[in-house]
């Protein structure tokens, strides 16, 4: 409604719209603003610097530079700002573009000053400026100006400032998803947004962030459903859809699922049951002591309290040492769990399907939820697992079917934030 209501007025230059978003991944803001065809520049705040606790925030800013407003709706904002009537006022302050700013200069300042303070403004910057300093020679920028580095020292010297523990996960999701990912990154993100809830519960922005990825019951709403349709009518219209770096998948597609809509679900229930069952015979399946294949687990919270749901995301990747080939001739890649009595096995599926090319090298997940039963006790809590995969050695090579244990780790807590509103 925004959009119909002031792109009259944007075209006939009579206000100027910016917008600004709380979104973790720039390139899906782009892909949005290119869909519903923005005329307008949109600014992603990743950090949540503007420190907003909902959204959206409306604030109309007149020709002299004042706020009038910021309760404003589609319905008010022509009314009481487009056509209202505001004095001039002039003054002599100047409003200069910031510098680039001098990243070496700011990691002195925090090796001398090691303040929260300092080492989040560093943190800031190098998130922002993505290692730009032009003055630094490139084999020296990530350890000059890592953000996870400067916000973990942040953390460190505050751990009572939920908006550093927030910054901290959102560093560590990106560097999840880049060429310079370390083993736990996702977890250890989800696990520093939840302390950051924890200290601040009443954070919508920090809850959301949690809830992308966590169960459906969590879900306020699809987070990336309109993707699919986005790309469709921007091809449509003979453009080329923005790419994403990394594409929405598992929980940031499925819809939500409230307590009482259990339609379906006991079908599916068995189904994963039935596939938990037929591992059973896989302890006599080859070990892969080669590591052909890194199992990542991830847990939606991190620490649930007890009769929540937790939302599981098993990442498998080729080791990029070795380069093998999924075997996509043979079964699908299928995990295998040993639940205890503690838990119970919620819906997602326990499989990832063969795609049609023979040998590939894709990163692959497998999604599902477990119950964590009301009786459990605060502490940690283990569902062990494994996964059975084909691999081959090389393209064309040796194939193996192969087995590989692993852990779920969970954490409870009777005190744990809530993550649905």
């Amino acid at each position: 409604m925004w959009q119909e209501t002031l792109q009259p007025f944007v075209e006939m230059d009579r206000v100027v719209v910016v917008g600004v978003v709380q979104e973790q991944h720039a390139d899906r803001a782009r892909l949005y603003a290119q869909w519903r065809q923005y005329g307008w520049p949109i600014f992603v705040d990743s950090l949540n610097l503007l420190n907003l606790e909902v959204v959206p925030v409306p604030v109309a800013i007149d020709a002299s530079g004042i706020v009038r407003d910021q309760q404003l709706t589609p319905k008010t904002v022509v009314s009481r700002f487009i056509e209202a009537k505001f004095p001039k006022i002039t003054t002599s302050v100047s409003f200069n573009r910031a510098e680039t700013p001098n990243i070496a200069s700011l990691r002195i300042r925090a090796e001398e000053q090691p303040t929260a303070k300092v080492w989040s403004d560093l943190g800031d910057v190098c998130f922002l400026w993505n290692h730009s300093d032009r003055q630094t020679p490139t084999h020296d920028r990530s350890k000059l100006c890592d953000p996870v580095l400067a916000y973990s020292k942040a953390v460190q010297l505050d751990s009572t400032d939920g908006r550093l523990k927030f910054r901290l996960g959102v560093a560590l999701l990106q560097r999840s998803e880049s060429k310079l990912r370390l083993y736990g990154d996702a977890q250890k993100a989800i696990r520093s947004w939840g302390e950051a809830l924890r200290i601040n519960p009443n954070q919508y922005v920090w809850r959301r962030r949690i809830q992308q990825y966590g169960p459906r019951l969590n879900k306020p709403y699809n987070f990336y459903f309109w993707v699919a349709q986005a790309r469709k009518e921007i091809t449509a219209r003979g453009d080329e859809p923005v790419d994403l770096g990394t594409e929405p998948q598992g929980s940031e597609l499925e819809p939500p699922r409230r307590r009482r809509d259990t339609s379906g679900t006991d079908k599916n229930n068995s189904r994963l049951a039935v596939q938990a069952k037929a591992c059973g015979t896989s302890a006599r399946i080859q070990v892969d002591s080669h590591n052909f294949i890194e199992i990542e687990p991830m847990s939606v919270p991190a620490t649930v309290r007890p009769g929540d749901v937790v939302r599981l995301r098993i990442s498998f990747r080729v080791n990029p040492r070795s380069m093998p080939f999924w075997n996509n001739e043979a079964d699908d890649l299928t995990v295998c769990l040993d639940l205890p009595h503690t838990v119970k096995l919620g819906e997602g599926q326990l499989n990832y399907p063969n795609p049609d090319l023979p040998e590939t090298r894709d990163m692959r997940t497998v999604e599902f939820e477990i119950a964590v039963a009301k009786f459990v006790k605060d502490g940690p809590l283990d569902v062990p697992a494994h996964a059975l995969y084909y691999v081959c050695e090389n393209r064309g090579g040796k194939c193996r079917y192969l087995r590989k244990d692993f852990n779920l780790s969970l954490h409870v807590d009777r005190h744990a934030p809530v993550t649905q509103r």
